[in-house]
């Protein structure tokens, strides 16, 4: 095999990416979902009746045109197009969707088997996720949900065309959308033990720093050609990966220890929506923690440095997911509450007297209240009254999302 010229990927790839406006945990995502679709279905871990493959559901979350969350798909896309991996774009139908998944059917050489085995591996860019799921589409977001466990093979009967079979699937998506889109995207089967618990949704609220010419500091060319030749060695690895005995006990305890979180009965990320997610991150780790190894390495060990790393990635993203539910769910005004603490949050302290006349298309004196109250009992804000006429300012003082 042809010698690497990087010590790690997924380093490299942020410091080709320094200078650009985005977040970090945009690009660090990006990568993460780059090296997913080198590795395809052709690496896997066995776990008791299951199998895990590297295929991850990524989610970049943050406002139009401010978090600047086109460029890491742009980046990796093109870096994906040079490998001739098979992607597909964010504007199909359903069925031209999985026609593509099926023409892209190869086959390979198992070297522990000998076998000869198929796989159907995709990947999806999409800069909107709007675009490629539609409107509260339940039945492509239930082939959403049924694709992430790669399944040997997946079958959908027609009434009209018969039977689309589907071998080897492997759907690896890297998206992004904003979080006011979440409402239309999302139906509630979606939400908490389905579509959404397989995701990663990577919440940013601002860009990382302004770069008024980004053509000062162009990224270097000879950097990414090490990307390139680097992602092709990845894309040949085959084979099964395994924990070493040290990653195994230090997974097994961390699992132990989330176990027992968990049965207390209280959202150990803050939301109940995200308990789904939470019951998956075992799952989660061990995807990522094969990408942490195959970003630096062609043995098909995950060290304890892997999976260090990859749970210190996932608790990073899980600081501010819970954020995308804000505006989900059936309290009467939790979309204004939710926009209401960002409001508050980013000013530090704002007079109701402000927020009324900023917020006044979507609140009144009545349900403004509500909020306030809410947000009062939550500790998030603190409420001091400033005039005999009532006007109050209100003080951002928790760490709700943060």
């Amino acid at each position: 095999m042809t010698e690497r010229r990087l010590d790690d990927w997924l380093s490299a790839h942020l410091r080709y990416t320094e200078e650009s406006e985005s977040p970090l945990s945009y690009h660090t995502w990006a990568g993460v979902a780059a090296i997913s679709a080198a590795l395809q279905r052709k690496v896997y871990m066995p776990w008791g009746h299951s199998t895990v493959y590297a295929n991850n559901y990524i989610v970049l979350v943050g406002p139009s045109g401010i978090a600047r969350k086109a460029e890491p798909i742009e980046i990796v896309r093109w870096m994906v197009d040079e490998l001739n991996i098979s992607t597909i774009g964010e504007d199909n139908s359903q069925e031209s969707i999985i026609r593509d998944i099926k023409m892209s059917e190869i086959t390979y050489v198992d070297p522990i088997t000998g076998n000869h085995q198929f796989q159907s591996a995709v990947t999806c860019f999409c800069e909107e996720l709007s675009v490629f799921t539609g409107y509260q589409n339940s039945t492509f977001l239930a082939y959403l949900t049924n694709w992430y466990d790669s399944r040997d093979r997946w079958t959908r009967r027609t009434k009209h065309q018969g039977v689309d079979e589907i071998t080897g699937m492997c759907f690896n998506m890297l998206a992004a959308t904003a979080p006011d889109w979440l409402p239309h995207i999302l139906t509630k089967e979606a939400i908490g033990g389905g579509f959404t618990s397989r995701c990663i949704f990577v919440v940013e609220d601002a860009k990382r720093k302004t770069v008024t010419n980004p053509n000062l500091n162009m990224p270097d060319p000879s950097l990414r050609d090490d990307l390139i030749h680097d992602l092709e060695i990845i894309q040949s690895l085959v084979g099964e990966y395994k924990f070493s005995p040290e990653a195994l006990e230090k997974y097994e305890r961390w699992y132990e220890d989330m176990d027992k979180e968990m049965l207390s009965g209280r959202p150990i990320l803050g939301d109940p929506a995200l308990n789904g997610y939470a019951s998956r991150r075992p799952t989660h780790a061990k995807k990522i923690a094969m990408v942490m190894a195959a970003s630096h390495t062609d043995d098909l060990t995950i060290g304890i440095e892997d999976l260090n790393r990859a749970l210190a990635i996932m608790k990073n993203a899980e600081i501010k997911m819970n954020r995308i539910f804000g505006g989900i769910g059936r309290a009467r005004y939790a979309e204004d509450t939710d926009n209401i603490i960002q409001y508050i949050k980013k000013r530090g302290s704002v007079r109701r007297s402000q927020l009324l006349k900023d917020f006044y298309r979507n609140v009144d004196d009545v349900s403004l209240e509500s909020i306030i109250t809410v947000l009062r009992d939550m500790k998030v804000i603190e409420v001091t009254v400033l005039t005999k006429e009532g006007d109050r300012d209100y003080r951002y003082i928790g760490t709700q999302n943060d």
